[in-house]
């Protein structure tokens, strides 16, 4: 019976995550376009006829397109990953717990690293399907699993698990290898503050576009999602919480979970899934509603689905700066309004209701 009511309550949640990420890929691409065809849009520029000759011949030439990484920098990393679970090892069996431990700490920082290269080189028709994040994912389980085996003692898989993140960067305590990644977190929010500074005159020239997505994206999502959960009556208050900032970038996603007291890991989760689900199906949803407008694409996509939906648009020159732009206001603009005592108020009363 307990078992039925967890899986009742986990399809709730990819149906929140799933809806969620339609509702905002399609209503915020659709509105840009209405904007755009009330507005008459601002025409977007291709490249010259030169660089498209240069591109014509390159395609002509059957060439496979270069790996999104170096051969050095695989091997590189691959390497150091080696070379830190060797040491780990014999720093284990010598008794040298200490160092042992912080050597495993480096082994996963590297395998995560490694195995996600590993990812992002596979062939497209892969990457397309799997996400390099989940085979990224998978194989540091897998590497974790290992060293746990070989160390063995008290260093169990869930034991290695569960130091991936320690909440330190003190030199004097073990730092998991997920401090060192969310740490670098902060710098990514200040680059994308650059970004934004960078494209200042794309967003002047579609001010309109720019500013329906955002405002439609954000309160939509946050209020949306909030209202779903409520209908859908998911049982945990943490989890409905944990949902809210679904299509929010994650180092922003964990400062809107803080303020609504929600489940910081569990809501990075949320906007993992989002991502993984924009990266893989976001451009096929667009082409299936036939929606070819390069904004109205980055927009949307931007909107919906963050970084990982971002970065899946790399290749359409024309949509990927909305697409960035929308990923970074969406996401200041949410965090904007739940940091509001007015509307963070009304967001948790609608999305807990009679559950608070």
């Amino acid at each position: 019976m307990r078992y039925s009511f967890e899986k009742l309550q986990l399809a709730k949640i990819s149906f929140v995550l799933v809806t969620g990420f339609y509702f905002t890929l399609l209503t915020t691409s659709w509105s840009v376009l209405a904007v755009r065809k009330l507005s008459g849009g601002t025409k977007i520029e291709t490249d010259s006829p030169e660089a498209e000759s240069i591109e014509i011949s390159e395609l002509s030439t059957n060439s496979p397109p270069p790996k999104k990484f170096s051969d050095a920098t695989s091997q590189s990393l691959t390497k150091c990953t080696i070379a830190c679970a060797v040491l780990a090892v014999i720093a284990g069996k010598t008794g040298n717990t200490a160092i042992s431990t912080s050597l495993q700490s480096l082994f996963m920082l590297f395998t995560t690293l490694s195995t996600f290269v590993f990812g992002a080189r596979l062939p497209t028709n892969f990457t397309k399907i799997v996400h390099p994040l989940v085979t990224c994912t998978s194989l540091t389980w897998v590497g974790a699993k290992i060293m746990s085996t070989l160390v063995g003692g008290s260093t169990s898989f869930t034991a290695l698990l569960k130091s991936y993140k320690t909440g330190s960067l003190s030199p004097f305590y073990s730092t998991g290898a997920g401090d060192v990644l969310l740490f670098m977190l902060g710098p990514a929010v200040v680059a994308l503050a650059c970004q934004m500074y960078d494209r200042k005159t794309l967003m002047k020239e579609n001010i309109k576009e720019v500013g329906t997505a955002v405002v439609g994206s954000s309160v939509g999502g946050l209020f949306g999602t909030a209202a779903l959960v409520r209908v859908l009556n998911l049982s945990n208050p943490l989890i409905r919480l944990s949902t809210l900032s679904r299509n929010i970038t994650s180092p922003l996603a964990m400062a809107i979970a803080s303020m609504l007291q929600a489940d910081v890991s569990l809501a990075v989760s949320m906007v993992v899934i989002s991502g993984l689900i924009g990266a893989n199906f976001g451009a096929m949803i667009l082409d299936f509603f036939k929606i070819k407008d390069p904004v109205a694409r980055g927009l949307g996509v931007g909107a919906a689905s963050h970084g990982l939906g971002t970065a899946a648009f790399a290749n359409e020159k024309d949509a990927f700066p909305f697409a960035a732009i929308a990923m970074a206001l969406t996401a200041s603009c949410s965090t904007v309004l739940v940091s509001i005592p007015v509307v963070k108020t009304l967001l948790v009363k609608l999305a807990l209701g009679g559950a608070a």
